[in-house]
């Protein structure tokens, strides 16, 4: 890194007074990088909105608050507001990141071959308790590359996102969706719609805490995920052809045969949904799970 990055992190609060300090000290303590941290509280009632103004008076941060939104529109929300800056983060209120986090996120950037592009970083972490200690040491974590696995499954984790001003620009003009699972999951998505580029890095850099009051966490089972997406049905299909619909002029002509082809088979009959459900063009390689679960969605007509 020849010079220090400016990053705009971005932080969605709800009731999240018990870790709230660990994470807010652990973003302070960036090193290498100029952080400038933006807080929008969802509705907090205890006293997370005073540990913020503690911060704020402090000159460390700025935040405001808005109605209830849920994490998802909470963050898009927070996009829609971002000042311009090189690059954007994405944080959890509970979390505790180690302190090259961003150094090593912006190092990706800087020696990537196509700045031109919006690109999105995003990155490994070690699952813990809510006293730090590692648990589910066996959990193998990764982002998926390309368009045809991002519509089996995203697979990318918010909290690890650092994405540059190009992409955010994208986001920023299309940032109230109708149809949307999660705000990571939608600009993942769009980032590989629009012909954007992903990097995963599998070296972990945060703490990503477990706890009873996560709104979302990293230990989903099958079914918890089968079942959140059954509440309301075609909720993934729905997703990607607003995103088609939204973005279809920055969309290349092969990303739009790859979602227009899973939209076709997606939403035929049976034997058109099995040809999606085990086409080989569209097959996380590195993950038996998820395909299966896309496969489950798939015959249940949910997808």
């Amino acid at each position: 890194m020849t010079s220090k990055a400016h990053v705009t992190v971005l932080m969605s609060t709800y009731d999240g007074e018990n870790f709230l300090r660990d994470q807010i000290e652990s973003i302070l303590n960036q090193e290498d990088v100029y952080v400038h941290l933006i807080v929008r509280d969802d509705g907090s009632k205890d006293r997370t909105i005073n540990i913020l103004e503690e911060y704020q008076s402090r000159g460390k941060l700025e935040w405001y608050s808005g109605k209830n939104l849920g994490s998802a529109r909470s963050f898009l929300n927070l996009v829609s507001k971002s000042p311009d800056n090189e690059y954007y983060a994405f944080s959890d209120q509970d979390d505790v990141w180690f302190s090259k986090k961003l150094k090593r996120a912006i190092g990706y950037f800087e020696s990537s071959n196509d700045t031109n592009l919006p690109i999105l970083y995003a990155g490994n972490y070690i699952l813990v308790d809510k006293d730090l200690n590692k648990i589910n040491k066996s959990l193998r974590h990764v982002t998926t590359t390309t368009l045809a696995n991002a519509i089996v499954y995203s697979c990318c984790t918010g909290c690890t996102m650092v994405f540059n001003k190009k992409l955010r620009d994208l986001i920023k003009k299309y940032n109230a969706p109708e149809t949307i699972y999660m705000h990571d999951d939608w600009i993942h998505k769009v980032c590989l719609a629009v012909g954007g580029k992903v990097i995963y890095d599998s070296h972990p850099m945060m703490f990503y805490r477990q706890h009873e009051n996560n709104v979302d966490g990293g230990t989903h089972t099958f079914w918890s995920k089968v079942n959140r997406i059954k509440l309301d049905k075609n909720l993934m299909s729905g997703q990607i052809k607003e995103i088609y619909k939204a973005y279809n002029k920055n969309i290349p002509i092969n990303n739009k045969k790859i979602i227009e082809k899973a939209l076709i088979l997606g939403k035929g009959n049976l034997l058109k949904r099995l040809r999606l459900a085990f086409s080989s063009q569209y097959k996380i390689r590195s993950n038996t799970k998820l395909n299966n679960e896309f496969r489950l969605l798939l015959l249940l007509d949910r997808w």
